[in-house]
């Protein structure tokens, strides 16, 4: 076994967060989303993506920084959910400052938020379509 997703598609249900993520998050957050947050110079050490779906999981399962460092470095699920890892990749070598620094919660939340209020648009779009413009000379409204 080479990754986690030979070892957790088995054993972590589909339509668990884990699954879920798993399937989704290069959609839901890809690197290019974040590429602002990073110079010209030098590598980043975690993948945005990454990032994002540790941060996703911290906030659902009430972690600390500290504490979800850790569950993305000892469990299974974590990595699984982040893509399906390799059992070998290593944790984050930094937390918080890494951590505020690549990924800002609103960013995924407003992705979230554009797509609703499209999809809600073409909607009401295609429920009320626009009225021809009045004559004003009709009603006999000055």
């Amino acid at each position: 076994m080479s990754s986690t997703t030979s070892f957790c598609s088995e054993r972590v249900p589909a339509d668990s967060i884990y699954g879920l993520l798993h399937r989704q998050c290069f959609e839901l957050s890809p690197d290019e989303m974040f590429a602002d947050l990073f110079t010209d110079v030098g590598r980043r050490s975690v993948p945005p993506t990454i990032v994002a779906v540790v941060m996703v999981l911290q906030r659902l399962e009430g972690c600390s920084d500290r504490e979800a460092v850790d569950r993305f470095t000892y469990d299974l699920r974590w990595k699984y959910a982040a893509g399906g890892l390799g059992f070998d990749l290593p944790g984050f070598v930094h937390t918080k400052t890494t951590m505020a620094k690549l990924a800002r919660e609103s960013r995924l939340r407003e992705r979230r938020l554009e797509k609703q209020a499209r999809k809600d648009a073409r909607k009401q779009a295609a429920a009320h379509p626009p009225s021809p413009p009045s004559d004003p000379s009709a009603g006999g409204q000055q």
